[in-house]
């Protein structure tokens, strides 16, 4: 994973284990943001859609492994302006730290020894796009499109 050169689009990599079908079907999308140094800055929405592979859950498989986990964030201050986020908004933006998605991902490292073959295959997945995503950025953005 990496910023996206100019003129470049992005490819979006899809997680799923129970959703089975394609096409507009709600999802969770997640984005690292490009953080700028810049003084007053305010992000754009091309600083936090220039990832080269975003992340798209559909939510039967966020809500059957990963809700519980996302929980374990909460409540929170917002990344970017520090706002109070008392849970996990599934259907609107979530801008959250490192250390918040810290909680989530500890947490299912710790389980991974008691999920099925087929549900560690999603984890570990998921577990190394973050991996990559949190080298790119402190801070994730997860938007819903419901």
């Amino acid at each position: 994973m990496r910023w996206l050169d100019s003129g470049e689009k992005q490819t979006y990599k899809v997680l799923r284990l129970y959703e089975l079908s394609d096409g507009n079907l709600p999802a969770l999308t997640f984005n690292p943001l490009k953080i700028s140094d810049a003084p007053d800055w305010n992000p754009m929405p091309e600083e936090w859609s220039c990832c080269s592979e975003p992340l798209v859950i559909y939510f039967e498989d966020y809500r059957r492994l990963l809700k519980s986990y996302f929980a374990l964030m909460f409540p929170t201050k917002d990344a970017f302006d520090g706002t109070p986020e008392p849970v996990f908004d599934e259907l609107y933006w979530n801008w959250l730290s490192a250390e918040d998605w810290d909680k989530a991902l500890l947490a299912i490292r710790r389980d991974l020894p008691t999920f099925s073959n087929e549900e560690r295959g999603f984890y570990e997945a998921f577990l190394k796009w973050f991996d990559e995503a949190l080298a790119l950025s402190r801070i994730i953005i997860c938007e819903s499109n419901l």
